[in-house]
């Protein structure tokens, strides 16, 4: 074998056995994941914490400690300013539990009046009188019977509510004065491929009982299925109270809620509550 020919094996096993550890010790301690080298600058990503974690635990120590309006005031603070939140459902309908057991109380507040009946009163007399719904009165002075007794004191409540209707979100929020009051969660949502947004009123409100609409006094009104048809948008807010037996055919198309949603729902808006659509 010539001296030339020797040289060459002697070459290139050297570059085999150095070459081969030095990518050895680049793959052990030099290279870095992502295939990043020494030097580069590797950012350090840590999770943002959601707030709203901590106000929910707060506003709810602060209701067992009996401190309702800090609660209340904690729980709005997370829904308005942390719309993303975890917690978010949680609140709303934290805060809708207490917003409506106080509307519906005893408990005198600037926002309710009492009415002591007359001799020849009824509901729906009275609803006329006081500009109230006749359905908020009998929900919140939680009547059984339509039947009302001269000196009977009944408390109205009244609020200056709004709807608004998230078609993204598929959620229904009630408003009172402009501010969050209760959150409804559909059952069932069926929209139009494209719906019209912007602001609308309600049209109409219509009760069912058996494919045949029935007038609050009527026998079957009680337990009927509720329609709440938002004005030109295509868009009724509906509820079934027996599935299996349908009062009447779904909408076309619509956000059905639960049965007793819908009746809380019934008794507070109005025809021509204004309602947005977003």
């Amino acid at each position: 074998m010539s001296n030339l020919a020797k040289l060459l094996i002697i070459g290139g096993l050297a570059l085999v056995i150095f070459g081969g550890g030095g990518f050895l010790t680049y793959r052990l301690f030099l290279r870095r994941p992502g295939g990043q080298r020494p030097g580069d600058n590797q950012a350090v990503v840590t999770p943002t914490p959601d707030p709203g974690i901590l106000m929910l635990d707060q506003a709810k120590q602060q209701l067992a400690s009996g401190s309702r309006a800090e609660g209340k005031r904690i729980l709005l603070a997370l829904i308005q300013s942390f719309p993303d939140s975890i917690k978010i459902a949680d609140a709303k309908q934290l805060l809708g539990d207490l917003n409506i057991q106080a509307f519906f109380s005893p408990e005198p507040s600037p926002d309710k009046t009492e009415y002591v009946v007359e001799r020849g009163d009824s509901i729906a007399k009275i609803a006329s009188k006081t500009k109230s719904p006749a359905e908020l009165i009998f929900k919140a002075n939680g009547l059984d019977s339509l039947v009302i007794q001269p000196g009977q004191k009944l408390i109205i409540p009244k609020g200056q509510f709004s709807l608004l209707i998230e078609t993204k979100k598929q959620g229904v929020t009630l408003l009172n004065n402009g501010s969050f009051f209760r959150w409804y969660k559909p059952v069932e949502v069926r929209l139009p491929s494209k719906v019209g947004l912007g602001q609308y009123k309600t049209r109409e409100k219509v009760a069912w009982s058996n494919g045949a609409r029935v007038a609050f006094g009527e026998k079957k009104y009680l337990g009927s299925s509720r329609w709440i048809v938002v004005n030109d948008n295509g868009i009724t807010l509906y509820s079934e109270t027996n599935p299996q037996t349908p009062d009447i055919e779904k909408p076309n198309n619509g956000i059905m809620l639960g049965p007793n949603d819908m009746e809380e729902l019934f008794a507070l808006v109005t025809k021509d509550t204004p309602v947005i659509v977003k």
